[in-house]
């Protein structure tokens, strides 16, 4: 017990000093006092307090109005930054050159009773990442970028517009392995708009992250495709995509399917900074959860806007991860159509997918003592 609780002190001593955890994670709640810590009911990930992180900004808590019970701690506060154009927050002792998840959090929750959330930037450093553009004041919204980091630190900044004082309510970084995304290098991010990275579990909205997903990416219940049937797996998953995409087999163990030959479904980027040229990266996940009758076939192709991503009929693995990928671009609307074949006597089935934009990065030397900067081109 005592061992326990010199662990978790070291733990908070550790990241309330600007120091990732024992897990390389680094989990701020925005807006808590100075030293506060605490330790999620749901995830036990220990959420510190700011003060570590950045020296402006203001405290507040959300409207009552928006306290619910099932309200996650974190997002009951918020550190909002009614002066100066930039405020950032500086996450230190990362290992340059490694790759790594960041997500900023946000729920307005009518905090300043105005009862409209503001419109801002948010920069890594002093480059582009996203705008925070959402409407609903009691929607929770978070955005998440997977890069490779130049230095040993990296500032995620918030910059106001003249359209309402920036907010934040939580700012997490997770490492992730060398070969995970491979799409992602020194040279290029994947930026999730939306929060667009789905499962197809129960109709319930159900979240999946940490632990279920040990490196803490958060999964929402997809709902979009018409008439399907969720169906779920009946053994164990096998997670043989760890040195790719690394999705976990609480992701996998479900799948939407329907009473037809086909799956057709659309996806909107939704993207204020979006334009014709514009390119996202798309991943489909793909498993076979139950056990199909020997003379049964699922085969099926993988159309998006078109064009068949699959070279020949795809019939996916019993309980093994699949996966077909590939980057799209120059379209308001992108249309997604897994169409079984004329040999085959199952429809289509679908375990998850995620949605990226991609943005080019270039790390560009600057004065020795500012070290390096991430360039964003958009």
């Amino acid at each position: 017990m005592k061992l326990c609780v010199a662990v978790l002190l070291f733990y908070m001593f550790q990241v309330i000093h600007g120091q990732p955890d024992y897990q390389g994670f680094i989990s701020i709640d925005c807006g808590i006092p100075l030293n506060s810590t605490y330790q999620d009911s749901i995830t036990n990930i220990v959420y510190v307090s700011d003060y570590g992180f950045i020296t402006t900004g203001e405290n507040r808590i959300i409207s009552s109005d928006y306290m619910e019970p099932s309200l996650a701690k974190r997002y009951s506060n918020l550190r909002f930054f009614p002066h100066g154009p930039r405020n950032c927050y500086t996450l230190r002792s990362l290992v340059m050159g490694n790759k790594y998840l960041v997500r900023a959090s946000f729920y307005y929750g009518n905090y300043d009773g105005l009862g409209k959330p503001p419109v801002f930037d948010l920069y890594l450093g002093t480059n582009y990442w996203h705008e925070v553009n959402y409407s609903d004041a009691g929607a929770f919204n978070w955005m998440d970028i997977i890069l490779v980091v130049p230095t040993d630190y990296l500032q995620v900044c918030l910059v106001n517009k003249g359209m309402g004082n920036p907010f934040i309510s939580g700012l997490d970084l997770r490492p992730l392995n060398t070969t995970l995304y491979p799409e992602v290098n020194a040279s290029q991010s994947l930026v999730l708009v939306n929060s667009n990275r789905f499962h197809m579990g129960p109709t319930d909205n159900s979240i999946i992250r940490y632990p279920s997903d040990p490196l803490d990416r958060i999964w929402t219940t997809y709902n979009a495709i018409p008439n399907c049937t969720k169906i779920s797996a009946t053994s164990p998953m096998h997670n043989n995509l760890r040195d790719v995409y690394d999705v976990p087999p609480s992701v996998m163990q479900n799948a939407a399917t329907v009473n037809s030959s086909r799956i057709d479904f659309s996806w909107n980027p939704s993207d204020p900074s979006a334009n014709i040229n514009s390119k996202y990266f798309f991943i489909f996940y793909f498993a076979e959860l139950q056990h199909v009758p020997s003379k049964a076939v699922r085969q099926f192709d993988i159309i998006v806007n078109n064009k068949t991503w699959n070279s020949r009929p795809y019939t996916p693995t019993f309980l093994f991860a699949n996966y077909f990928s590939g980057v799209v671009q120059g379209m308001e609307n992108y249309s997604v159509s897994l169409v079984a074949t004329k040999n085959a006597t199952l429809p289509p089935i679908l375990n998850a997918m995620e949605m990226y934009l991609v943005k080019p990065i270039t790390a560009v030397a600057t004065d020795p003592e500012d070290g390096m900067d991430l360039v964003m081109q958009y």
